[in-house]
């Protein structure tokens, strides 16, 4: 019988993927990815009876050259050989690499994608037998759309339910914590990026802040102030703590953008100009700003001077708004 093949590159693509993984029995699917971050322990953790196959390591990444010569070129050059249209009916993916394989092999593929970046856009269209976007303002030939955001396929109050006792194993109480993500910059998303956009203000942060920090780089982790939490991945149930938090803060665009999907009043530190971020930005539950206005804001939206949705309103009118992710992703597969 041949499989489906999903390939991830990034830790949000595994979880707008993870759901529709669940539904196939581990014998129908193979499970591509590279060892970024905490992508692969992630996901040997949340799946451990399917077949995961990594290619790539970023510990390789020292910069655009590194990058493209020792990660990308021979991830391509080694999924041509692995991937064969004998043993795979369809291909889906949230990035490229995958997609050109499948196109020289003539294996139906499709992409999900919430950013259309300049070089790998072009090739993504080129390979895929579609390609999906979110429903931005500026509009692209030659690809379809959905209307959601990609997190909602795990984000959705129809998958996601948060468990208040995930709480209890960092002394939290809901709604008087802050939850803050600090990205590594060492990816080609962040590569214009300087680093430690939340550690250059993590002082001016009031002190009796109870903060969860999520830090893509551990080597930082004694730069931070002492009664930060720092979290060990993987989380069991990182979106409920970011659910209960009282504002979420992250120099990443995808957890910037879960937070307000979660209808928790976030913030954006990071420098890209992200056509998913200003979805959000619009509904008034996401806000991109620089790092030295951070403290100021925080101060705000805890006060009650800036006044929000209610968390469940909020993201009922989500469901009633959007579509399914996940129920698209299965019907291309099944």
């Amino acid at each position: 019988m041949k499989k489906v093949l999903v390939d991830i590159y990034h830790l949000p693509q595994y979880n707008l993927f993870r759901n529709t993984i669940k539904s196939f029995d581990p014998s129908e699917i193979d499970i591509y990815c590279v060892n970024r971050g905490k992508l692969l322990p992630v996901i040997q953790y949340e799946l451990p009876e399917y077949n995961i196959i990594c290619i790539g390591d970023y510990k390789h990444n020292k910069g655009m050259f590194s990058m493209v010569f020792k990660i990308v070129l021979p991830r391509i050059i080694k999924l041509f050989r692995l991937v064969k249209a004998s043993k795979y009916r369809f291909v889906i993916t949230a990035h490229y690499q995958a997609n050109f394989v499948a196109k020289l092999r003539g294996i139906p593929n499709v992409a999900f994608i919430d950013d259309p970046r300049r070089f790998v856009f072009p090739l993504l269209k080129f390979s895929a037998d579609d390609v999906f976007l979110p429903p931005f303002e500026k509009k692209f030939d030659g690809v379809k759309y959905f209307n959601a955001l990609k997190e909602w396929s795990y984000l959705s109050p129809q998958y996601l339910k948060p468990d208040i006792s995930a709480l209890g194993e960092y002394n939290l109480e809901p709604k008087k914590y802050i939850f803050i993500r600090e990205v590594s910059t060492e990816t080609s998303n962040y590569l214009s990026q300087d680093s430690g956009a939340i550690l250059s203000i993590a002082k001016e942060l009031s002190s009796s802040l109870k903060v969860v920090l999520s830090l893509e780089n551990k080597e930082l982790a004694s730069q931070f102030p002492e009664s930060w939490t720092i979290l060990k991945e993987p989380v069991k149930d990182i979106h409920s703590l970011m659910y209960f938090s009282q504002v979420v803060i992250s120099s990443g665009d995808s957890v910037a953008r879960e937070g307000a999907m979660l209808g928790v009043p976030s913030i954006y530190a990071g420098i890209r100009d992200m056509p998913a971020n200003v979805i959000m930005i619009k509904k008034e539950m996401l806000f991109k700003l620089e790092p030295k206005e951070i403290a100021g804001m925080v101060e705000k939206m805890r006060s009650g001077e800036m006044v929000f949705a209610e968390q469940e309103e909020f993201r009922q009118s989500l469901v009633e708004e959007w579509d399914d992710v996940t129920t698209l992703l299965l019907d291309k597969l099944k």
